[in-house]
């Protein structure tokens, strides 16, 4: 769809992305998002299961793995820091 509203296709807009921000579209927002839980956690004092859940992951599991791997620190331990 953003490919669509941009008006190139989909590889093309892939292509340009990474061109300028130096990153695919999926780790783009996938950084978006580990700052976004970062942030629920700390000023919203939100649950590890509710931060999950509201930026979009069903498994929590790999929520947790992602987050780590983002961040460094297992959610848990980063909203306790």
């Amino acid at each position: 769809m953003l490919a669509q509203l941009a008006g190139f296709s989909e590889s093309k807009l892939k292509r340009l992305f990474k061109q300028i921000f130096g990153n695919s579209l999926y780790d783009y927002y996938q950084v978006f998002r580990m700052k976004e839980a970062a942030r629920l956690l700390k000023e919203n004092k939100l649950s590890v299961s509710e931060v999950g859940y509201k930026i979009g992951f069903s498994n929590l599991s790999h929520f947790s793995r992602v987050f780590e791997k983002h961040v460094g620190l297992k959610p848990k331990k980063y909203s306790m820091s």
